[in-house]
């Protein structure tokens, strides 16, 4: 098919059933549709799509209008461009369905244009029903009370009616608060973006925004302006961590009314600073993940489209681990892992229960789920023969962890393609458990200096169990 036509079959591919029994009566609609070849034509593609049949230009057309009509490209064009209007048609309807205030303002401009005398007066008398909505953290109802406000102005003619009280403050305040949230927004997408990519963002007017709302207070009461405050606080403060607990609260206390995709936002920079204080070595943010993890999983806010992240999969039952939640770990992996992708599903358990094996230092169980894993990609493979060394050296496997200290190397070696950093991590780790397995009893000045040298380096994997091992070599 051509563009346009592969155009339409995309945009109906997409359609779930009951979308498509409703699309259907738009496009049956004499209203919206006067063309009855465009009903068979969309019935015709809707059933092949079913039902995976072919969808060549001839056989389509062959199937709507019969061999009578012989096959006409630029008119089957012309079909298919007026269809994929019909279809676009449909999910704008459906969109504005979801949007009711956008609705409102859109019959207001109605109003304006045809000006009934006495609608307009109720509109006014009614306004406060009109703009009312519960106090919440979706920003965006604040857009739309300022361009609802807008249209009353004009509708109600303040322009000529200069000695009454317009509603110009309403206008202002609610823009600046729609504002001042999206500038918010902006600089923490900035700097969660900065940590994970090597690029550099320049958000203008964020300091003199911040600098206001701390002045003055203005604002603040309002529950989107206060969590997206805190959030950029969390952020951006490194000698406290009273932000991030102003924005744990407001977040679990006031977000409950919002919808999954908005509130999953909200919930994924809080998560992102709990790990990096962990990373840190701030062991009482393993809770403060887990408390805001387990309250997001509880309202299936950590889901994209239903399907778990393995990596976030991972590092959620990593970190229960590290604190020490064995059963929830357990329990997590049991229950979820059939919202993990079907590609993926059997290596994510495998590996993660292995992990949590590891941890209760059942190494034979470990063992034999690590075996089933399988290293399609650098991070499993390596990730695995971290476990691997770990096991060794706590079982006390000498010949096979010297031969696994070279069976990483060489791995790193063949993959030039990894990051640095990943490349560091890794041979710091070699190098240290290697310095480590070689350490003599009562030899404290070895041991000092090794625990100078891992403190000083800033990327190793596995540091939370080499700093065990080294405590555990002192006792």
């Amino acid at each position: 098919m051509n563009e346009k036509s592969n155009k339409l079959i995309s945009l109906l591919g997409s359609l779930e059933r009951h979308q498509q029994r409703s699309c259907r009566k738009l496009v049956q609609s004499p209203y919206f549709n006067t063309n009855d070849d465009l009903l068979a034509l969309y019935d015709d593609i809707t059933k092949r799509l079913q039902k995976g049949k072919s969808l060549g230009k001839v056989e389509v057309w062959r199937s709507v209008f019969g061999k009578s009509k012989p096959y006409n490209d630029v008119r089957f064009r012309k079909y298919t461009s007026d269809l994929f209007k019909l279809v676009r048609e449909y999910l704008t309807q459906e969109s504005l369905e979801e949007e009711p205030k956008l609705k409102d303002y859109l019959f207001l401009a109605a109003l304006e244009r045809q000006h009934p005398d006495k609608l307009i007066r109720g509109v006014e008398r009614n306004w406060a029903n009109i703009t009312s909505f519960e106090e919440d953290a979706d920003y965006n109802r604040y857009l739309y009370r300022h361009l609802l406000e807008l249209r009353k102005y004009s509708l109600v003619n303040y322009e000529h009616r200069p000695y009454d009280r317009a509603n110009v403050e309403e206008i202002s305040s609610s823009l600046d608060i729609y504002y001042i949230v999206v500038k918010l927004r902006s600089a923490v997408d900035a700097q969660s973006r900065t940590q994970t990519e090597k690029q550099q963002y320049e958000i203008h007017l964020v300091d003199e925004l911040v600098r206001f709302l701390e002045t003055t207070k203005t604002y603040l009461d309002h529950t989107p302006v206060a969590i997206h405050y805190y959030m950029y606080k969390m952020l951006t403060t490194t000698d406290s961590e009273a932000p991030y607990y102003h924005y744990k609260n407001l977040l679990m206390e006031r977000t409950d009314s919002l919808p999954p995709e908005q509130t999953s936002e909200l919930f994924k920079p809080g998560l992102n600073y709990c790990r990096r204080r962990i990373n840190e070595g701030r062991r009482e943010f393993l809770a403060e993940y887990l408390e805001i993890y387990r309250y997001a999983l509880d309202r299936e806010l950590v889901y994209d489209d239903g399907v778990l992240d393995p990596l976030q999969f991972r590092n959620t039952i990593l970190i229960a681990l590290r604190h020490g939640d064995y059963d929830w770990a357990e329990h997590y992996i049991e229950n979820y892992q059939d919202r993990l992708p079907p590609k993926q599903r059997a290596n994510a358990v495998n590996y993660n229960s292995a992990t949590l094996y590891f941890y209760q230092k059942n190494y034979d169980k470990a063992l034999d789920f690590l075996r089933d894993v399988e290293y399609e990609n650098t991070t499993y493979n390596l990730n695995a023969k971290t476990m691997l060394l770990a096991i060794y050296y706590e079982t006390e496997e000498d010949i096979a962890l010297d031969s696994l200290f070279d069976s990483i190397t060489a791995y790193l070696n063949r993959h030039k393609e990894l990051p640095v950093t990943a490349q560091q991590a890794f041979r710091n780790l070699v190098s240290y458990t290697r310095r480590l397995t070689r350490l003599l009893p009562g030899d404290q000045k070895a041991l000092d200096q090794l625990k100078k040298d891992l403190a000083e380096k800033k990327y190793v994997a596995s540091r939370p169990w080499l700093e065990e091992k080294i405590a555990e070599f002192e006792k």
